[in-house]
């Protein structure tokens, strides 16, 4: 006899146990629920495997002490498993739709989220902002809801930290809270983490005298608690001055120059991460004193040349040594660039003897969607197999198969009685089920985390009402799934944002004044404004540009200067300028692509910048390959990286980072 289908041994066991008054024991889990094995080693390593993916669902399958040889027993709490309504109102429900289809987290959580609370069919919009979720973000927004304690590797070392804030911040996503090991308060990006975060039980993270200031600082080379600190200061010229006073602050600026550019003296707890953020403005920056920062900054750009002397040109591989050659260290964002990658995808779960050969996420996924049919038909009653696959995303032959699986499901002793009543035919579909069947289940920490972002994204843009709709929605889910207030979206507002958007709304042509992170040029140039949108921490404009006769990307805080002209947007340039608008890094026609060796230090740039291709070389390197519009952006992220990257092809760009570090060593020696 064939073993069931593997979603069939899922429903039936979310079923059995949810009926279940007390707890079920694995013997008794096996022969009530058909497709176990009889062997007890592979029956428990199938149970575990099956458990596993109902607690990532939102399943609270809980483990009881119980009588007998087995020792415990396992059940599901209704309690926890529904969860209790929100009680939105009409406009609640459309703010919260809205949010999550204009709110691109990279996942479906958001929509799996809202399917729960009796919303479906949502599609995702044009983007309003783009949150790049890195690897880690999920368990440690579980870990700031229960104030556990949260144990992770950062650059090297074991942090163990009780968490206060996370914070989406300047396009990086950072956790807040008390590092126990160092005493204090300190700020860590979720994207250097190493691995999986591991969560403590709630309330673990709670302690005695551990506080963290609502002021403690995001960026890594300002000082945080009783950190030891040097004073630098840093003089900025003209074209990133404005820029760099705002996003440093206006505390900063001890002296305004005649052209525009500032001087300012910035406390650094982290002189590397500084180098790496001033390398980052070019030629547009010096650090000035003291002394000791200004020779460690010559000695930086000393060993990438030496560095580059003993390389092979051919591949960039080591020709002999290379004395002096500093290790680098991780860079702060790159200007004009966008999203962190992810984590490693997760290895596949090997099939079982016997099974589907799915894998365990593609059962997961079935299993979610199909709880999120059966409870819409509980309130429903019937539908067309056309609407349940518009509605819910399937295929008609899906809709059908998956149904047809469902009736089957049920609790013992499987008589018809005792199943899921349901009537597929090839056109409709009845279903006569309990009423708490249509009761919206409880959320994982990546729903809950999906809808919390998603709408304090949305009352974050410049100009949302704090009062309106969305903010009573998001108060109710607080009310309900526990308080979001540790979850926090800074999106910037540079100067001219509000006349941007203004120009979008109006359908006129601009003439703006733009620098061009690029080229690291200045230009004026008439474009067509199409729609503005905040991505990966930083607003953009798309636009028909005139000058290049075709639709680009500008980042808002770039644009110098916006002279709102007498011509209306054209109408097919604007509708062409929205199609495809996802990632804040769109490559134009004339990019290059660039290659890189990068030596295991380097290796972070993968998880900054986006790459068109990686593959792993010896020694722990890589090799990976770039857009690249134009030589000024790749010369700073070569001075960032320093002598841990070179340039392999084309042979044009070999010289790019030692011409460049060539020419800013002068102003340093």
């Amino acid at each position: 006899m064939a073993s069931p289908d593997r979603l069939e041994r899922l429903t039936d066991l979310v079923l059995v146990l949810l009926h279940a008054s007390t707890p079920r024991t694995l013997d008794e889990i096996a022969h009530a629920v058909p497709g176990y094995p009889e062997s007890r080693t592979a029956r428990r390593q199938t149970f575990e495997r099956d458990k596993r993916i109902l607690r990532e669902e939102g399943i609270p399958v809980v483990t009881e002490p119980v009588e007998g040889p087995e020792q415990y027993g396992y059940r599901i709490d209704p309690g926890a498993f529904y969860l209790r309504d929100l009680d939105l109102e009409p406009d609640e429900q459309a703010a919260l739709h809205l949010a999550v289809a204009g709110v691109h987290l990279g996942d479906p959580s958001g929509r799996d989220a809202l399917a729960k609370l009796g919303a479906y069919g949502v599609a995702e919009a044009a983007p309003i902002a783009a949150l790049a979720p890195p690897a880690g973000l999920v368990a440690l927004f579980a870990a700031v809801r229960a104030q556990a304690e949260v144990r992770f590797s950062y650059r090297g070392n074991e942090r163990t930290v009780a968490p206060a804030v996370l914070r989406f911040h300047g396009g990086r996503w950072y956790l807040v809270g008390f590092d126990r090991e160092r005493g204090a308060a300190r700020t860590f990006r979720v994207d250097r983490m190493d691995g999986q975060p591991t969560v403590g039980a709630p309330g673990s993270g709670v302690g005695a005298g551990e506080t963290v200031p609502e002021d403690a600082p995001l960026e890594p080379w300002r000082p945080a608690g009783d950190e030891e600190t040097e004073s630098v200061v840093v003089r900025v010229d003209a074209v990133e001055g404005p820029r760099v006073v705002a996003e440093v602050g206006e505390q900063a600026v001890v002296e305004r120059l005649p052209d525009g550019g500032a001087v300012l003296q910035l406390g650094v707890a982290n002189v590397a991460v500084l180098r790496s953020w001033l390398l980052g403005l070019g030629d547009h920056a010096e650090l000035v004193e003291p002394p000791a920062a200004r020779d460690a900054i010559a000695a930086w750009l000393s060993s990438m040349l030496r560095s580059a002397a003993g390389r092979d040109p051919a591949d960039g591989s080591p020709a002999g040594p290379a004395p002096g050659a500093a290790t680098a260290a991780p860079t702060t964002p790159v200007p004009g660039t966008g999203g962190d990658r992810g984590g490693p995808a997760p290895t596949p779960e090997r099939p079982e003897p016997g099974g589907d050969h799915r894998s365990a996420r593609t059962a997961s996924a079935r299993l979610r969607r199909l709880l999120a049919v059966v409870s819409w038909l509980a309130d429903t009653g019937e539908a067309s197999v056309a609407e349940i696959a518009a509605r819910f995303d399937m295929a008609e032959d899906d809709v059908v198969r998956e149904l047809e699986l469902a009736a089957c499901c049920g609790v013992p002793p499987y008589t018809p009685d005792a199943l899921l009543d349901i009537v597929v035919t090839e056109e409709s579909v009845q279903a006569f089920l309990p009423k708490d069947m249509a009761r919206p289940r409880r959320l994982t920490p990546a729903e809950g985390l999906a809808l919390a972002a998603s709408a304090r994204t949305i009352l974050a843009v410049p100009g949302a009402d704090p009062e309106g709709a969305l903010a009573r929605a998001l108060a109710k889910l607080d009310a309900v799934l526990g308080d979001h207030g540790r979850l926090v979206i800074d999106l910037d507002a540079p100067p001219n944002l509000e006349v941007v958007r203004d120009a979008v709304a109006a359908g006129m042509q601009v003439e703006i004044e733009y620098h061009s992170a690029s080229t690291d040029e200045t230009t004026v140039r008439v474009v067509e404004p199409a729609a503005v949108a905040a991505l990966d921490g930083h607003w953009y404009l798309d636009a028909y540009c005139h000058r290049a006769c075709g639709t680009r990307r500008f980042r808002v805080d770039r644009i110098r200067s916006l002279r709102t002209l007498d011509e209306l947007v054209d109408p097919g340039r604007r509708r062409d300028a929205l199609a495809g608008r996802e990632d804040a890094f769109v490559p134009g026609p004339g990019s290059t692509a660039v290659t890189l060796h990068l030596d295991p230090e380097a290796r972070w740039l993968v998880d900054t910048v986006p790459v068109l291709s990686e593959r792993p070389v010896d020694g722990g390197g890589l090799q990976v390959s770039l857009a690249v519009g134009g030589t000024a952006w790749l010369e700073r992220l070569l001075l960032q990286m320093g002598p841990g990257a070179r340039v392999v092809a084309p042979p044009a760009f070999r010289d790019v980072g030692p011409a460049a570090a060539a020419r800013l060593l002068e102003r340093y020696r």
